[in-house]
């Protein structure tokens, strides 16, 4: 087993911080504080932010500092718009190129989906939900639109990771009862080669994230 890197080490204690809630959005980062708290030099802790910041969870501005990313909520469902009218676009693009996807590693990240939901790692089947995704979409050859998309996926990862594990922990969750499912159906979608399959597919499950990331005040 590799043994992880002293940045790799303050990586994952700041994003659990921050995902714990122990620094909110919007709160400041002082380089100086941290490396005294966690009794390590700043240049480890500048690299391990850096890396937190291409996760989106953190961002540096000018005469301000480190941040813990922070969107407002009209942001935020801009952001989740953006990203549901690409994956939308890329859905009905993606058929000539369906030969290319490797069936047998999507089966691999839905089982462990199951077993993340399961056992509760809720944050890792998320990430998992977002590789299965880019694994189906990476094979349409425009870069530049799927650069963007996982841009849009960072910007929104921290809020959605939050609001998300709140829907995961009620039975009745849509995430619960229909995600899997859906995941499943893509898959045999693909199999099938059928193009209106695949649209409708991705439609239905697009629609189980709509459903369970609502606007506040909104219905269904």
């Amino acid at each position: 087993m590799k043994v992880p890197t002293m940045v790799e080490v303050i990586q994952a204690e700041l994003k659990k911080r921050v995902l714990d809630g122990e620094f909110v959005p919007g709160d400041r980062l002082n380089v100086d504080e941290l490396a005294r708290v966690l009794n390590v030099s700043k240049t480890p802790i500048r690299e391990a932010l850096g890396r937190l910041a291409r996760e989106g969870i953190v961002q540096s501005k000018p005469r301000i500092g480190w941040r813990v990313s922070l969107l407002s909520m009209e942001e935020f469902f801009q952001y989740q718009e953006t990203q549901h009218v690409i994956k939308m676009y890329l859905a009905e693009q993606i058929f000539p190129y369906i030969d290319k996807i490797d069936i047998p590693k999507l089966e691999k990240m839905n089982g462990n989906m199951h077993h993340f939901v399961e056992t509760g790692q809720f944050e890792r089947m998320l990430e998992e939900n977002d590789r299965f995704h880019m694994e189906v979409f990476g094979v349409y050859p425009n870069k530049v639109l799927l650069e963007y998309l996982e841009e849009v996926n960072n910007m929104i990862r921290l809020q959605r990771i939050h609001m998300m594990e709140q829907q995961l922990l009620s039975p009745e969750s849509p995430l619960l009862q229909d995600a899997p499912k859906d995941h499943e159906e893509i898959i045999d979608a693909i199999k099938s080669g059928d193009r209106t399959r695949i649209i409708e597919t991705s439609a239905k499950h697009q629609s189980t994230i709509l459903a369970a990331l609502k606007r506040p005040g909104k219905t269904s």
